[in-house]
C-alpha cells in the first residue's frame, strides 16, 4: 500500500486518493488548517480534489489556533 509522510510519520493512503479525500478521513470537521503539500503551502483556492496523493509525498498540516 503506498505512503506519504504526514507530519513526520509514514501514512498509509488508498492507490488514487484525491488530498481532499485524505484529510477527511484524517482530520474530519477541522477548519483554518494549513497545508503544506511536497513544500508547497495550498491555499484556499487550490481545489483539493485535484492534487492527487502519490507514494513518498510530504504533507504538513498546521491549525490555526486563536485566542487572547
Amino acid at each position: 500500500m503506498p505512503k506519504v509522510i504526514l507530519n513526520g510519520k509514514e501514512t498509509e493512503f488508498a492507490e488514487g486518493e484525491n488530498l481532499q479525500s485524505f484529510l477527511r478521513s484524517r482530520k474530519p470537521g477541522v477548519k483554518n488548517l494549513i497545508i503544506e503539500w511536497n513544500g508547497k503551502i495550498l491555499t484556499e483556492k487550490d481545489p483539493l480534489e485535484t492534487f492527487t496523493l502519490k507514494d513518498g509525498d510530504t504533507l504538513n498540516l498546521f491549525s490555526m489556533v486563536g485566542g487572547g
